[in-house]
């Protein structure tokens, strides 16, 4: 948020404001008439069109709180042009431990169930999407172009706002994103009922894993090979695509609608091929499980997500004499959460990516020294002495369970009695790593560590050890 804020700064200021409030962009954004770069320059929020730090002061808030999706979004700018998807992870977060407990004590062991379950929720994903098309896809533009493709003139432009409005609700809707975290709870439980990796046929898993690889794979390469559609021009019809969504004179919102139905179509297939790589079968999960895959990308994969926008911006304008590419200036000829990409050479891709990985990398292993400064200041405003600030072990872990699955626990339950058995396992490893790992030490809890473990009372011995051990090799 603080990067974001930045970023917004440097565009958005009180002398670089303007009261005109347009749902597209607009033909001076970045160029003006001689062709001379534009001013920087930002408009209100769809909530305070006219209003400079009302506007500030809801994206502050907005974002502080998690609420950039529907039906909060109109309130704010858009601060990170990902930022957004923190407040679907906010809130599964919030119901997963209600989720989890339902399930654990409703479904758990019974393959029969849950195969039915996951089923119906591929199939109320697939009616939702279709309705979602079927209610949107003849929608019109903002007759940015005419039936051949020429640029229409500023005057004849139309305001399309609200069915722009309801597309980007539709996409932004919270609960319709849980499903898909849903059904990922619902196969955890279904591979802890079903064992398919313990079982004689489970190299299976491996091949169908692999197919699955090569049709997405497969996919990819189609739609890529299509090329690019060229501004300015009538581009020929693509294929893979229904007529509504190739179309590049007037409404472009409903090309990135289908971009987004499009993938989450492919749900079924993705959920497949998680439940075959958890076997560890196969080419793919062997690729997969190397180090450079599962301990340099995928611990950096969130934050990755989160911090390319700001990257992006600073290497453009590291690279393009102070050139800031921002929302504003690169907007999409519709309103959305995110500007045109950012223009840089191919070849450019591939340094932003070491880039991004890299920056990533800091922040995941800096964000346990920056939670603990916060603690030192929470301890400075309140008046707790240092020695306050040592949490006790097993408050910690009481604290982190429930917090997981809304029970109680006693020091002789077991992980199953607390609904933490094999599937939660993982999860509290990362959260006590998390926990008690400080600036001058880092904790390391593996999973298999607490596998072996029967009581509550012994994985608080497991965590003690483990602490006495960050602290005699320091970080």
């Amino acid at each position: 948020l603080v990067f974001g804020l930045a970023n917004l700064l440097v565009v958005c200021r009180p002398s670089t404001f303007r009261s005109e409030f347009h749902w597209d962009a607009q033909p001076d954004d970045l160029k003006d008439g001689d062709g001379n770069l534009s001013p920087l320059f930002c408009e209100g929020t769809i909530a305070t069109k006219t209003s400079y730090w009302g506007s500030l002061m809801l994206t502050i808030m907005t974002y502080l709180f998690g609420f950039a999706v529907t039906p909060m979004w109109p309130l704010s700018w858009w601060l990170g042009y990902y930022l957004w998807f923190s407040s679907m992870y906010y809130q599964c977060l919030a119901f997963f431990p209600a989720t989890y407990n339902s399930l654990y004590s409703r479904t758990r062991k019974k393959v029969g169930l849950l195969l039915g379950l996951i089923i119906a929720l591929l199939v109320f994903n697939a009616v939702i999407l279709m309705v979602g098309w079927y209610s949107f896809k003849n929608y019109e533009g903002y007759n940015h172009y005419d039936d051949t493709g020429k640029k229409q003139q500023i005057q004849d432009y139309e305001n399309a706002g609200t069915k722009n409005a309801f597309v980007l609700s539709f996409y932004l809707f919270g609960p319709f994103w849980a499903i898909y975290f849903l059904i990922g709870m619902c196969v955890a439980f279904l591979y802890d009922a079903y064992h398919p990796a313990e079982r004689h046929n489970a190299w299976i898993w491996g091949w169908i894993a692999d197919v699955v690889t090569l049709i997405m794979l497969g996919f990819s390469i189609g739609i890529v090979a299509q090329g690019q559609r060229p501004t300015g021009e009538y581009p020929e019809p693509f294929y893979m695509r229904p007529r509504e969504a190739d179309q590049f004179i007037d409404s472009s919102f409903i090309v990135r609608l289908w971009n987004n139905i499009n993938g989450r179509l492919a749900c079924p297939l993705t959920t497949l091929w998680i439940f075959a790589l958890s076997t560890g079968r196969g080419l793919t999960a062997s690729l997969l499980r190397t180090r450079f895959w599962s301990e340099t990308l995928a611990p950096n994969s969130y934050n990755c997500f989160l911090f390319h926008q700001m990257i992006g911006q600073w290497y453009y304008a590291a690279t393009r004499n102070g050139h800031w590419w921002n929302w504003w200036r690169y907007r999409k000829t519709f309103y959305w959460f995110s500007p045109k990409p950012c223009p840089v050479e191919w070849y450019e891709y591939f340094i932003l990516v070491i880039l991004v990985v890299s920056f990533s990398n800091i922040m995941t292993n800096v964000e346990p020294f920056i939670g603990d400064l916060l603690l030192q200041l929470k301890c400075l405003l309140t008046g707790k002495i240092d020695e306050e600030l040592e949490e006790d072990t097993r408050d910690s872990i009481f604290g982190i369970i429930e917090g997981m699955t809304g029970i109680e626990p006693h020091l002789d339950w077991g992980l199953e009695e607390v609904g933490l058995a094999s599937i939660g396992i993982p999860i509290i490893s990362g959260l006590l790593n998390k926990q008690f790992t400080k600036k001058d030490r880092k904790v390391t809890i593996t999973a298999a560590e607490l596998v072996g473990t029967r009581t509550i009372a012994e994985i608080i011995e497991v965590v003690d050890a483990a602490i006495e051990l960050a602290d005699e090799k320091g970080v």
